[in-house]
């Protein structure tokens, strides 16, 4: 690159830099484990409430109450008119059977929280000019919404609504930078804390997100999932930007400017395309790119921020809860996947059968009667590597059966020669005269001799079952171990 071009680029990646957003959406996604019984109602203590279909503007609720059944009957006709019943109501709208409590068994609970939470991050800025890291002030940031999402098998979500000090471009790539890593450090009044730790005090009301203990911090990762959707004017001579470029940015998490320059966290050529092949490109005005870690949505005339002021609710609605349930629902996914290669080992039998049942609930390879949800989802479903985590999953229960197979059969080869034996020595007749001269010798009773050796048996019966049937005698182990502890904690 001659250095004519990087200084024309470094001007336009700083102009682009300072370029005014129209409306942002900003969520930062965690998992975390749940338990129902006692993590509902500490949600409700700190003034989580369930959430509603639909979240209307004050300016719109001023119609009446006629304005406000009518957008809620628009949004479930929407749905019903748009998305497959499995889909939708599981998501969104549940089912009037099955309710367990006023909630579906399959369905997910969803909470909301209005609350003005806020902070600082540390920061180290990059310099187009020098391109390097430079020590910068503090990147603030607020939430006021935060959103809970509790799904079948334990697996909990948190999503937090972030917002950015400026609308610039260079203030939402710095705000996402730091709120995607676990250890980013949060400023406040004493020492700094992890960003992770400072979410599970202020959103998750206590719940730690990592631990030794924690089955779900085994797969969580040290990074947030981010959700973004950006408005802004299109490019033009003034501020001159490239769309393509700013989705990889944004996507990674990266400098903005960083793509097409020398330094060395500028994308090669090969992995950039590699990337954007994950791009949904459906009309002009905006597109979207899915990542392992993010899904991001640039473009203009396609979002609007939520306000009470404001007299329309579709665009937010569309990307805040719709589109984004598309995303959620492919991390549930992800999450359970990773949970039920975690956990194999400990119960084949009981987890193929469980990864079984989660495959013909929750497997769905199409949501809509449209193209575009069906297009994100599936764009999403492939950022996420789902498909594949199945087959690798599907393979490694194959080469189970397989090999519960072989070994089932040597066992009872083993079992089938030693009855042989017996059975061949016409031997029967000989074992009771045999035991009653031994009885004779110990001087035993028959009522004493025939007990232990009634209990001798069962010994033995117990190590050859389970060396025959090892999975079920496992099964059967860990069910009396618990039948004791639970006992044991009740004397207690």
């Amino acid at each position: 690159m001659n250095l004519k071009f990087q200084n024309i680029q470094i001007i336009y990646t700083i102009l682009a830099m300072q370029l005014r957003v129209s409306n942002t959406l900003i969520k930062i996604i965690g998992v975390f484990a749940y338990d129902h019984k006692k993590d509902i109602p500490r949600f409700r203590q700190k003034n989580y409430v369930s959430m509603h279909l639909v979240d209307l503007p004050n300016a719109f609720k001023t119609k009446g109450s006629k304005s406000i059944e009518k957008a809620i009957d628009d949004t479930k006709a929407n749905y019903k008119n748009t998305y497959y019943s499995e889909f939708r109501d599981f998501m969104f709208t549940g089912k009037d059977q099955d309710q367990v409590d006023g909630y579906q068994k399959n369905q997910i609970r969803t909470f909301q929280r209005k609350k003005s939470l806020s902070g600082n991050f540390q920061h180290k800025k990059f310099d187009p000019t020098i391109h390097d890291f430079v020590e910068a002030p503090p990147v603030p940031f607020a939430s006021e919404r935060q959103e809970i999402f509790l799904f079948p098998g334990g697996i909990g979500m948190f999503a937090m609504i972030l917002e950015p000090k400026e609308n610039t471009l260079e203030s939402i790539s710095e705000l996402i930078n730091k709120a995607r890593t676990f250890e980013s450090k949060v400023v406040q009044t004493g020492e700094p804390i992890e960003f992770q730790k400072w979410i599970s005090k202020e959103v998750l009301c206590g719940i730690p997100l990592t631990g030794d203990k924690l089955e779900l911090d085994e797969f969580s990762g040290s990074k947030f999932k981010v959700y973004t959707v950006i408005d802004m004017p299109p490019s033009s001579d003034s501020f001159h930007y490239n769309r393509d470029h700013l989705l990889y940015e944004i996507g990674t998490c990266s400098p903005l400017g960083i793509v097409g320059t020398g330094h060395r966290l500028s994308p090669s050529d090969s992995y950039y395309d590699d990337l954007m092949e994950n791009k949904v490109s459906a009309f002009r005005n905006y597109e979207c790119l899915a990542l392992l870690d993010s899904f991001t949505v640039i473009g203009h005339g396609n979002y609007v921020s939520f306000s009470d002021e404001t007299e329309t609710y579709v665009p937010h609605h569309q990307w805040n809860r719709v589109y984004f349930g598309i995303y959620i629902y492919n991390l549930f996914v992800r999450y359970s996947l990773f949970k039920f290669n975690a956990k194999f080992l400990s119960n084949p039998v009981k987890y193929r059968d469980d990864f079984q049942d989660f495959l013909n609930h929750y497997n769905l390879k199409y949501i809509s009667f449209n193209f575009l949800p069906n297009l994100i989802f599936t764009k999403v479903r492939e950022a996420l590597s789902i498909e594949e985590e199945i087959d690798t999953f599907e393979k490694r229960l194959g080469n189970l059966a397989t090999s519960i197979q072989e070994q089932q059969e040597k066992r009872q080869a083993f079992l089938l020669t030693i009855i042989s034996v017996i059975s061949a020595a016409e031997a029967v007749e000989g074992i009771f005269v045999g035991l009653n001269q031994v009885q004779e010798k110990l001087g035993w009773s028959s009522l004493a001799f025939y007990f232990i050796l009634i209990l001798i048996l069962l010994t033995a019966a117990y190590f050859v079952l389970g060396y025959l049937f090892p999975l079920h005698a496992q099964k059967l182990k860990r069910k009396m171990q618990k039948f004791f502890e639970k006992k044991g904690a009740k004397n207690e």
